[in-house]
């Protein structure tokens, strides 16, 4: 069974839940209490030297950070999430990287700002947070998708720190497509929420 070691709060484990239940892949939880410092326990490092989650375990394999564990979990057991065709791989990639770098530095550090305060510039922050959902309104006004014009775990990534930018006192309510590709992915089957994230309607 795949192990996941994880903390309810955080957005980046979360994509590893909501993609293990869309798979509908058993799993074991494991908390890993960041915000008390047990993710620089000596038996924590010894899994991860990075002393990072999301990580996962996998019948002896072990992988950290959420977009490997993403393309891990896709080409293992669902490659409709991602693909084998080169060009198809590189535009999920390159969101990927978004989800690493724009919506972390800026979402993902409002939101953590205002839950840890851990010495964030939280007028930077909110700039590229800001940014951020701009940009994504301005794509999802042509497409549903973030790309291949199908769910792929290139939505997965950046969904749960875009839904969450309330958190971050961002402005997610004056970016209207935005809001209706967070309801495509809650009416995806097996959509799981977390506190922050809407929860699905039947």
């Amino acid at each position: 069974m795949i192990v996941l070691y994880d903390h309810p709060r955080s957005g980046n484990c979360h994509k590893i839940r909501l993609f293990l239940s869309i798979l509908g892949i058993d799993y074991e939880n494991v908390l890993v209490d960041v915000l008390s410092g047990v993710n620089h326990q000596p038996w924590f490092a010894k899994i991860n030297s990075l002393c990072q989650i999301p990580v996962i375990t996998d019948d002896g394999f072990t992988i950290q950070d959420s977009q490997a564990i993403l393309i891990y979990l896709a080409k293992r057991y669902d490659n409709s999430w991602f693909s084998d065709d080169a060009r198809e791989m590189g535009k999920i990639a390159e969101w990927l990287s978004f989800s690493a770098k724009e919506i972390a530095i800026g979402l993902q550090a409002s939101r953590l700002f205002y839950i840890a305060d851990e010495g964030i510039d939280i007028a930077a922050a909110e700039r590229e947070g800001r940014r951020c959902l701009a940009l994504l309104d301005h794509w999802l006004s042509e497409q549903h998708w973030l790309c291949l014009d199908r769910p792929t775990i290139a939505d997965i990534a950046c969904f749960p720190y875009v839904a969450l930018s309330r958190e971050g006192k961002l402005p997610l309510d004056d970016h209207p497509h935005v809001l209706a590709w967070i309801q495509r992915i809650v009416q995806l089957e097996g959509y799981v929420p977390m506190d922050g994230l809407p929860k699905r309607i039947v």
